[in-house]
């Protein structure tokens, strides 16, 4: 069981990848937007990077909503180990 020390840990972890995905799928999607890779090849990899995104803000979502379910083990401070 994690504690929620732990838990916060992650949360930071799962976020800070969350924001740094955002910003290298954003800056993948305007190269490509600003002409980058042009016709059809560069319309079908703007398109796989956008379902890209969503299916990565979708496992972040999860991820998160994962660590809001948890309950934290009462071991730290004081606790003595199992």
């Amino acid at each position: 069981m994690a504690t929620q020390e732990e838990i916060d840990a992650a949360r930071r972890q799962i976020e800070r990848l969350r924001d740094q995905h955002a910003n290298d799928v954003i800056a993948l999607v305007r190269l490509v937007d600003d002409g980058a890779l042009k016709g059809e090849a560069g319309d079908r990899l703007a398109a796989d990077l956008r379902a890209w995104d969503q299916a990565f803000k979708d496992m972040f979502t999860r991820a998160l909503s994962l660590l809001d379910s948890l309950r934290p083990s009462a071991q730290g401070k004081g606790a003595a180990p199992r």
